[in-house]
């Protein structure tokens, strides 16, 4: 599964499966992750720092920190 599929997969309950698909998207595109493949995983931490600074605002810390990590789960 492509890295933005499985953010998308993760945020769905909590932003709506539209949302959670452009935000992984667009995130993704902006940090430079692009289709299936090896990723730097210094370009991976920056964007899981990204989504879940974003997320803070609809699930409070506690649950962005938790909800950033298994975006990434399996992806390191």
């Amino acid at each position: 599964m492509d890295v933005p599929t499985r953010i998308a997969q993760v945020l769905t309950p909590h932003l709506g499966a539209n949302t959670a698909d452009a935000v992984a998207r667009h995130l993704c595109a902006k940090h430079g992750v692009v289709g299936e493949g090896p990723v730097d995983p210094a370009v991976l931490t920056a964007l899981q720092e990204t989504i879940r600074r974003g997320l803070v605002a609809f699930v409070g810390a506690e649950r962005a920190d938790e909800l950033a990590r298994l975006c990434f789960r399996g992806n390191r």
